[in-house]
C-alpha cells in the first residue's frame, strides 16, 4: 500500500469514527464517554496527520519523544481552534455535556454578551497566530534534527500577511462549503419528497462535510490531499464507508421525533401585533381565545415592586438608559406608565387565563428575589397552573421552596452546559440553538420543553419535529392551526446538521 493510499485509508477510517462516536453519544451522552472519544479523536487526528505527512515525503518518519510531545499537544492546540468551526460536527455534543451550576449558568447567562465578545477577541488573535505558523508540524517532521525554536522561527518566517489571508479564505471556504452542502441537499428534499433520498442525502452530509473540512485542514497544515491517485479496487473502500457513515448519522437524533400536538403559548400577552406586549389591555383582548398559555415578563424595582416590563433596562430624561432594579417604582413612574404584576395577576386569575411567568435578573437583582416573589403572589400563584421560568436558577428555587406546588423552568439562550442535572420542571429552550444532542438529555428526563420565539411556519414545524412540547410565538394563531406533514417536512430536519458543523 502507497502512502497515498495509506492516507486514503485513514482518512475515510476517520470519517467512520466521528459517525460511531456520534452514534455512541447519542445513545449514552456522559462526561466520561465524551472524554475517552476525545482522546480517541485526537489520535486519530494525530494518526491521519502523521500519514499525510508521510505521503508528502514519501518516507516513514522517525520522531524523538519531545517532537512527539509536541506534535499531539499541537494537534490538541488546533482541536480546540476547531471548536467553533463544529469540530466536525462534536462541538454541539461538547457544550451539552459541559458540567454547570445552576448559578454560573445564570451568571454566563446575564453577562454572556461581554463574555462572548471577549472571547470572540482572543479567539481572533490565536486563530491569526494560528494560521501564522500553520506550517508548524510540517517543519516538526521534514527534519529530524530541526530544535522547537528552529522549526517555530521557520513556521513564523513561511507564514506571510499574503498566506495569512489565503489560510482565513480556505477557512471561510470550508465553512461555505459545509453550508452550501447542508442547505443545497435540504433544498433538494424541499422539492423531492421521497425518504429514500432523503436518507441519502444525511449519509452525504455525514460522509461528504467531515471529508471537506478534513482536507482542507490538512491542506492548512501543509499536506496536499490526491483522492484521483487511488484506483478502482478502492470503491468498495468507499461505498462501505459511506454506507457505514449513513447508517450510523441517521441513527444519531437527525430523524427527529412523531410530532405531538403542540401547546400554544402567547408571548407577552400579544397575537400578530394586536396590541402592546405585557400589558393588560392585551391579556383580556387574548384571553377570549383561550390559548393554554400567555407568557409575560417581571421586572422587580429598586424597592421591591414587581412591575411588567420586558427590557432589563428604562430610559430617564437626562439619565439616559438605567436597569430597573435599580430604580424605585416611584422615580419609574414619574416618566413611564407601567403596571404592576400583582394588577396582572388579579386580571389573569379573572379571566382564568393561566401564564407563563419570566421573572427577569440582572447582576443586581436581590438576593432573595424569588422568595420575596412567592411570599408576595402566593395565593393568587396557586389559583390556576401558573407556572414561573427565568434565567436565575436560585429564583426558581425560592419560589419552589416556598410554593411546592408551582412549576418552574429554565429559560436558555445560549443552550449550553448539562442543564439535564439542574432541577427545574420544566425547560424554555431558544429555537434557533436547539441541537439533537441537547434534546435527547432533556426529553429522557421527562419534563416538558418549550421553544422560544418560533413566529415563522417553517421554524414552527421543525422544533415540533425536533419533539419539543409546545411553543412560544407572537403567531398563536397560526401555531395553534399548524398541521405537520412529516414526509412534507422531513427537509428541515437536515438544517439541523448547520448547528452541527458549522
Amino acid at each position: 500500500m502507497t502512502f497515498n493510499q495509506q492516507l486514503m485509508m485513514r482518512l475515510l477510517g476517520f470519517v467512520c469514527c466521528l459517525a460511531l462516536f456520534k452514534w455512541i453519544l447519542y445513545r449514552q451522552l456522559n462526561g466520561f464517554i465524551l472524554e475517552l472519544i476525545l482522546i480517541l479523536m485526537i489520535g486519530l487526528m494525530v494518526a491521519v496527520i502523521i500519514s499525510g505527512f508521510r505521503s508528502v515525503f514519501h518516507r516513514s518518519l522517525s520522531l524523538s519523544i519531545r517532537q512527539w510531545v509536541s506534535f499531539y499537544l499541537t494537534v490538541v492546540g488546533l482541536l480546540v481552534l476547531l471548536m467553533p468551526f463544529g469540530l466536525f460536527g462534536l462541538t454541539s455534543v461538547i457544550k451539552t455535556a459541559i458540567p454547570i451550576s445552576g448559578s454560573l449558568f445564570t451568571w454566563l447567562t446575564i453577562n454572556r454578551y461581554p463574555i462572548l465578545i471577549g472571547l470572540a477577541g482572543m479567539y481572533l488573535v490565536l486563530l491569526v497566530l494560528a494560521l501564522r505558523i500553520r506550517k508548524f508540524l510540517y517543519y516538526l517532521v521534514s527534519n529530524d534534527d530541526n530544535q522547537l525554536a528552529t522549526v517555530f522561527k521557520l513556521a513564523w518566517q513561511d507564514g506571510g500577511s499574503s498566506d495569512l489571508w489565503r489560510g482565513g479564505l480556505w477557512l471561510v471556504g470550508m465553512l461555505s462549503a459545509s453550508g452550501l452542502i447542508i442547505i443545497g441537499l435540504a433544498g433538494i428534499n424541499r422539492v423531492i419528497e421521497n425518504k429514500e433520498i432523503w436518507w441519502l442525502s444525511q449519509g452525504v452530509i455525514n460522509f461528504v462535510v467531515p471529508l471537506v473540512q478534513l482536507t482542507i485542514i490538512l491542506k492548512l497544515l501543509g499536506v496536499p490531499v490526491n483522492y484521483r491517485a487511488t484506483d478502482r479496487l478502492w470503491w468498495p473502500v468507499w461505498f462501505l464507508s459511506f454506507a457505514m457513515v449513513g447508517v450510523l448519522g441517521g441513527l444519531s437524533g437527525n430523524s427527529g421525533r412523531q410530532p405531538i400536538p403542540q401547546t400554544v403559548i402567547v408571548h407577552r400577552g400579544v397575537i400578530d401585533h394586536d396590541a402592546t406586549g405585557n400589558t393588560i389591555a392585551a391579556l383580556v383582548k387574548n384571553s377570549r381565545y383561550h390559548f393554554p398559555y400567555v407568557e409575560m415578563d417581571v421586572q422587580e424595582t429598586k424597592d421591591h415592586h414587581f412591575i411588567c416590563a420586558h427590557d432589563n433596562t428604562i430610559k430617564i430624561p437626562h439619565g439616559g438608559n438605567q436597569e430597573i432594579d435599580r430604580l424605585s417604582l416611584k422615580t419609574i413612574q414619574q416618566y413611564h406608565r407601567v403596571e404592576l404584576f400583582g394588577d396582572y395577576l388579579r386580571v389573569a386569575n379573572r379571566l382564568g387565563q393561566p401564564l407563563i411567568i419570566e421573572l427577569k435578573l440582572t447582576n443586581h437583582s436581590d438576593s432573595n428575589m424569588g422568595m420575596r416573589f412567592a411570599q408576595l403572589y402566593r395565593h393568587q400563584l396557586q389559583q390556576l397552573p401558573h407556572q414561573v421560568h427565568s434565567i436565575g436558577y436560585r429564583p426558581l428555587r425560592q419560589i419552589k421552596q416556598e410554593i411546592p406546588s408551582i412549576k418552574v423552568g429554565l429559560v436558555t439562550m445560549l443552550n449550553f452546559g448539562n442543564i439535564a442535572k439542574l432541577s427545574v420542571d420544566f425547560y424554555t429552550l431558544e429555537h434557533v440553538t436547539i441541537t439533537n444532542y441537547l434534546m435527547r438529555s432533556l426529553t429522557g428526563e421527562g419534563r416538558p420543553i418549550y421553544a422560544w420565539t418560533d413566529n415563522r411556519r417553517d421554524s414552527m414545524i421543525r422544533a415540533a419535529m425536533m419533539g419539543v412540547n409546545g411553543q412560544v410565538t407572537d403567531q398563536a394563531d397560526k401555531l395553534a392551526m399548524l398541521k405537520i406533514n412529516a414526509d412534507q417536512n422531513r427537509w428541515l430536519l437536515l438544517l439541523n446538521f448547520l448547528l452541527d458543523y458549522l
